[in-house]
């Protein structure tokens, strides 16, 4: 089920289990995972694949993790042309 079939079954702002579908996915043990799927591919919470991580990857002073620039590969570089 699509994101757009389902907002035609959810009616006025009231979310109804019995419509989102079965997972499906393969389990270890060699039958089918029985939970409720989500809206945006079908699976359940356990098995809607990995992360790919973020669309957009940022570098520099837009990372999160960007505390002073002292050891960025520019600034090394410029340091070795002194």
């Amino acid at each position: 089920m699509l994101k757009k079939d389902y907002k035609a079954r959810v009616t006025g702002n009231q979310f109804d289990l019995n419509t989102l579908p079965i997972c499906g996915a393969r389990t270890r043990s060699g039958g089918l995972c029985k939970h409720k799927g989500n809206v945006r591919n079908g699976r359940c919470k356990r098995h809607g694949g990995a992360s790919t991580g973020p669309i957009n990857q940022t570098f520099g002073k837009s990372h999160h993790r960007y505390v002073h620039g002292l050891r960025t590969k520019e600034v090394i570089i410029m340091r070795k042309l002194l």
